[in-house]
C-alpha cells in the first residue's frame, strides 16, 4: 500500500479514535459524577504512564530496527529483535504490577480505590505487550492495521464497556462505580493484546518468507549494521526517556498556572491547551505512516527517497495544520465558548501559541527523521533543553503574568525544540527542504484562511454565524485552489502515489 493511501486511511482511524475518546470522556463525566470521574481519570492517567514507563521506547525501537533490517535483507534477525525488546519489558512490567498490588494491599486506601488498583495492575503487563506488538506491526509496514487496532478497536471496546457500566452495570451489581469503570477500561486491553499478538505472529511469518537477498555494508559502511541487545536498548532507552520528558513538557505549564494563577485560570488555560493539541494529531499521523519508510530508506543510504518523503510530509503538515491554527486564532472566542462563557478569556493567548506551533509544523517531520536515523539521544537532548527553558520561564513569568507567562514559556519551548531538531536534520543528517519548494504551500496555507477569516469577521463579527460561513467558503475554495495549484504544492505526486505508482 502506498504512503498516500495508508496515510489517508490512518488519518481517518486517528480522527475516529480521537472522537471516540471525547465521547467516552463525556459518558464518564456525565454518568459517574465529577468526583468518581476525577478519580477514574487519575487512575487511567497512571495506567497510561505505567505502560509508557515499562515499554520505555522499545516500541519505537522495533519500528526503526524492523524497517531497517528488512530493508537490508536481514529478515532472520526480526525474531531476535522482538526478543530483545520483550524480555526486559515483560520483567519490568510484571515487577511494576506486583508493586502496585502490594501497595494496594498494604496501604490504607478507600475501598473503591483499593479494588480499582487490584483490577488495573494485572493489565499493565498486557498493555506493555500490546504496545510492543503495535511497534512490531508498524515496523512490518502494517500501519493501517496498527491504527485500526489502536485507534478504532481499542477505544470502541472501551466506549461500549464504559457505557454499559454507566447505564447498567454498577447499579445492578451494587458495587462502586470506580472499580467497575476501571475494569471496563482495562479489560479491552486483553482482547486487543490477543489480536495484536496473533497478527504480529502472522506477519512475522510473512516477513520471514520474503525472498530478499542480504545487503552487507558496503565499503563506506553506509548500510544499516546488524542490531544487538546493547544497540537496540541504547536507542530505545533514550527514546523512552524523551517520551517521559515530552509528558512533562505537556503538563508543566498547566500545573504552574494552577499553582500560581488559581483554578479558574488553570481551567481556561487547560481548554486552550487541549484545543491546540488537537492539531498535533496531524503530525502524529504523519509520524506513524512515514516512520518505517524513512527508516528503510536511511538503512540503505537512500537519502533521495528519505528527502522525498520528508518534503511530502512537510507539505502535508503545512497544508493541513496552518489553516487549523489560523482558524483557531481568528475564531478563538467563538470556539472556546463551547467550554463555557468564561473560557473565551483564553482566546488572546492563542495568537502567541498558534504561530509557534505553525512554525513547528512547517519544519516537517524532523522528530521522526531523528528517531528513524537512530539519533534518539539527540532528540532527548533537545527535549531536555526545551524542558529546562519551559521550567525557567514558567517559574519566572507565571507568578506575574499568569496565562500569558505560561503560553510564552510553552511557545518558546516548542520553538527551541524545533530549531535544534531542524538544525540536526538539515545539517548533520543531510535532509532538508528549500524555500522554493515550500513557498507555494506556505502562501496557500497562510493566505486563504487569513483572507477569508478577516472578511467574515469584518462582515459578520465574532460569532457562530461568522464561523459557519467561513468554514463553508474555506472548505470549497481551499480544495479548489489546492487542485489548481497541485503541480506547485506537490499534490500531483501525492495523488500519483495514492494510485499505486512509485512516485
Amino acid at each position: 500500500m502506498s504512503l498516500a493511501k495508508s496515510g489517508s486511511l490512518a488519518s481517518l482511524c486517528v480522527m475516529y479514535g480521537a472522537a471516540i475518546a471525547f465521547v467516552t470522556t463525556l459518558v464518564v463525566s456525565n454518568g459517574a459524577g465529577a468526583a468518581a470521574a476525577g478519580e477514574f481519570f487519575n487512575l487511567m492517567a497512571f495506567f497510561a504512564l505505567a505502560t509508557s514507563l515499562t515499554v520505555f521506547g522499545a516500541d519505537t525501537g522495533l519500528v526503526r530496527t524492523f524497517s531497517a533490517q528488512r530493508a537490508v535483507g536481514r529478515v532472520r534477525q526480526l525474531p531476535r529483535l522482538l526478543h530483545y525488546a520483550s524480555l526486559p519489558v515483560q520483567i519490568f512490567s510484571c515487577a511494576l504490577a506486583a508493586g502496585v498490588i502490594l501497595y494496594a494491599l498494604l496501604s490504607d486506601l478507600p475501598v473503591a480505590t483499593h479494588n480499582a488498583l487490584l483490577l488495573a495492575a494485572p493489565c499493565i503487563p498486557l498493555a506493555a505487550v500490546m504496545t510492543l506488538c503495535f511497534g512490531a506491526l508498524r515496523g512490518l509496514s502494517r500501519v493501517v492495521l496498527f491504527t485500526l487496532l489502536q485507534n478504532v478497536l481499542l477505544p470502541t471496546l472501551r466506549l461500549v464497556a464504559v457505557f454499559a457500566v454507566v447505564a447498567w452495570g454498577a447499579s445492578q451489581l451494587q458495587v462502586s462505580v470506580l472499580p467497575a469503570l476501571t475494569l471496563a477500561w482495562t479489560l479491552p486491553v486483553l482482547a486487543v493484546c490477543a489480536a495484536a499478538g496473533l497478527l504480529t505472529h502472522r506477519f512475522m511469518g510473512v516477513a520471514l518468507a520474503e525472498p530478499v537477498e542480504p545487503k552487507p555494508a558496503d565499503a563506506s559502511g553506509s548500510y544499516a549494521a546488524a542490531e544487538n541487545f546493547r544497540s537496540f536498548w541504547s536507542f530505545s532507552a533514550a527514546r523512552g526517556f524523551a517520551a517521559l520528558v515530552e509528558t512533562a513538557l505537556e503538563w508543566v505549564d498547566v500545573l504552574c498556572v494552577s499553582a500560581f494563577a488559581g483554578p479558574v485560570a488553570a481551567g481556561i488555560y487547560g481548554a486552550v491547551n487541549r484545543c491546540v493539541r488537537v492539531g498535533t494529531m496531524i503530525e502524529h499521523t504523519c509520524r506513524i505512516v512515514t516512520g518505517p519508510a524513512i527508516s528503510a530508506a536511511l538503512a540503505v543510504d537512500n537519502l533521495k527517497r528519505a528527502s522525498d518523503i520528508f518534503l511530502a510530509t512537510t507539505r502535508v503538515l503545512t497544508l493541513l495544520a496552518w489553516p487549523f491554527y489560523l482558524t483557531l486564532a481568528f475564531f478563538g472566542p467563538t470556539l472556546l465558548s463551547v467550554f463555557g462563557r468564561d473560557f473565551s478569556a483564553g482566546a488572546p493567548i492563542l495568537w502567541v501559541i498558534a504561530p509557534a506551533v505553525m512554525l513547528s509544523m512547517s519544519a516537517g517531520g524532523v522528530q521522526s527523521l531523528l528517531l528513524m536515523s537512530g539519533k534518539s539521544r539527540w532528540q532527548l537532548s533537545n527535549k531536555l533543553a526545551a524542558l529546562l527553558l519551559a521550567l525557567v520561564l514558567n517559574f519566572s513569568l507565571v507568578p506575574s503574568f499568569g496565562m500569558w507567562g505560561a503560553v510564552i514559556a510553552w511557545g518558546s519551548a516548542i520553538l527551541v525544540d524545533t530549531a535544534l531538531a531542524s538544525y540536526q536534520v538539515f545539517t548533520l543528517v543531510g535532509i532538508r527542504t528549500s524555500w522554493a519548494q515550500m513557498a507555494p504551500t506556505l502562501l496557500l496555507a497562510a493566505g486563504v484562511p487569513s483572507v477569508l477569516a478577516v472578511a467574515c469577521l469584518s462582515w459578520h463579527g465574532q460569532g457562530l454565524k461568522s464561523l459557519v460561513i467561513y468554514a463553508v467558503i474555506f472548505c470549497v475554495s481551499y480544495a479548489a485552489l489546492c487542485w489548481v495549484a497541485r503541480e506547485y504544492i506537490g499534490l500531483s505526486d501525492f495523488l500519483a502515489s495514492r494510485r499505486g505508482s512509485k512516485a
